[in-house]
């Protein structure tokens, strides 16, 4: 019996993670504007973070709309923020990123919606507990349980939070190859056109230096 209340707490703890972690990245086309929706029950807290990793100046207008109506956040031609809705209502909330100003650069946005219940969790599965009875062969399993429970959830919240940080090195990465690449294609460009410009010159000088020495006149004898 104690082999499967261990086995059912490693479920209940590996099941529930408590929070849930969404993250996409999107191309938003010049002059448009995208929305997307979560869906969340009411007195959660909601991260929500937004970076823009490659496109013109790199900052897109970004907004939030809570289910009501109402507009929670609303960033102008950011480059990235990380903004918090606690508590929400229960309902869909909007997540827009606007790139209607930009009349010929899309942008590509890289967002993450975390959204935390642990609270929640932990009431839902505190039943565990009365499923442990006193036993004369192991002694009281409830203590030695909760030590588990505990350093499970620990484990569990240290690999959410790495999770997340890989998601935002990620982001990071994508941006500054995108800034190396276009970097890279403007010096490859003007490198050229000077190239070009010199041969021109160079060009220019050896016509004009052979014409102020040769004389194509006519010598009567």
């Amino acid at each position: 019996m104690f082999i499967k209340l261990v086995f059912y707490l490693s479920v209940i703890v590996a099941g529930s993670f408590g929070y849930r972690d969404v993250d996409f990245t999107v191309q938003i086309s010049p002059m448009k504007r995208e929305c997307f929706y979560e869906t969340t029950k009411a007195g959660r807290a909601m991260d929500i973070e937004f970076q823009v990793i490659d496109g013109g100046d790199l900052d897109i207008n970004f907004m939030i709309q809570a289910p009501d109506g109402r507009v929670v956040v609303s960033d102008m031609r950011k480059t990235d923020g990380i903004h918090t809705v606690d508590p929400t209502v229960e309902g869909d909330y909007v997540v827009c990123f606007d790139n209607s100003f930009s009349r010929m650069t899309g942008k590509t946005v890289f967002f993450e919606i975390i959204e935390d219940s642990a609270g929640e969790e932990e009431e839902e599965d505190g039943g565990w507990k009365d499923a442990v009875e006193p036993d004369e062969q192991y002694g009281d399993k409830l203590q030695s349980l909760e030590v588990a429970s505990d350093t499970m959830n620990v484990i569990r919240s240290n690999l959410g939070k790495t999770s997340q940080l890989q998601g935002l090195l990620r982001a990071f990465e994508a941006k500054d190859r995108g800034i190396a690449e276009r970097n890279f294609e403007r010096v490859n460009f003007w490198s050229a056109l000077n190239i070009i410009v010199m041969l021109v010159v160079l060009s220019l000088q050896v016509y004009t230096v052979r014409s102020m020495f040769s004389d194509n006149r006519k010598v009567r004898t």
